[in-house]
């Protein structure tokens, strides 16, 4: 296994300063949405996308090169069946702001899988993560209350997402790729 990817904290920094405008939550899902639809990283494709999510002319290096080490962790912990592939969201703040981080990880995996129009979903299963995905996407965080019970749910949310992504990669990739007699699509 590589190195350990970049934080929540760290890729919230290098966002904030090349001046962009995107949640590190969003850009890992986006990044994760990509894989699973078997886009391999490629500069000039995930530059591009990258600079449109940040609201950028283009990425700056430090942030590319942060992304990158994002997306070749991610890939790999995504293949790997110990799964500890997990989504990177804020560890240390209010229920609101992850909550909130949450749904738009959904929102940025879902943009990644429709950017790289994947081969058809087939499962009944998969259909229906996609569109639990989806409806957690549209999360409406603001007067989420501290409690126990709230964030007992939240943490069964996200762990749902995370398995739903491992199901969706599976089918898609390691299913739908050796069907195809490749693992692979590239771009």
């Amino acid at each position: 296994m590589s190195a350990a990817p970049p934080s929540y904290d760290t890729l919230s920094a290098a966002i904030l300063a090349a001046g962009g405008e995107s949640d590190p939550s969003e850009l890992h899902g986006f990044v994760c949405g990509l894989l699973c639809a078997e886009k391999a990283p490629d500069s000039s494709f995930w530059q591009g996308e990258l600079a449109r999510i940040l609201a950028l002319e283009a990425v700056p290096a430090a942030l590319e090169n942060s992304m990158a080490r994002l997306a070749q962790v991610s890939a790999e912990r995504l293949r790997d069946d110990s799964f500890e592939f997990q989504l990177l969201l804020p560890d240390d703040s209010g229920i609101d702001l992850r909550a909130q981080s949450l749904g738009q990880w959904c929102q940025g995996f879902l943009h990644g899988l429709g950017v790289g129009a994947p081969p058809g979903i087939k499962s009944p299963g998969c259909r229906e993560a996609l569109q639990d995905l989806s409806e957690i996407a549209q999360i409406d965080a603001l007067g989420v209350e501290e409690s126990g019970e709230a964030e007992q749910q939240l943490l069964q949310v996200q762990e749902y997402v995370r398995v739903a992504v491992l199901t969706i990669f599976t089918e898609i990739v390691q299913i739908g790729g050796a069907d195809q007699g490749s693992n692979t699509r590239g771009q």
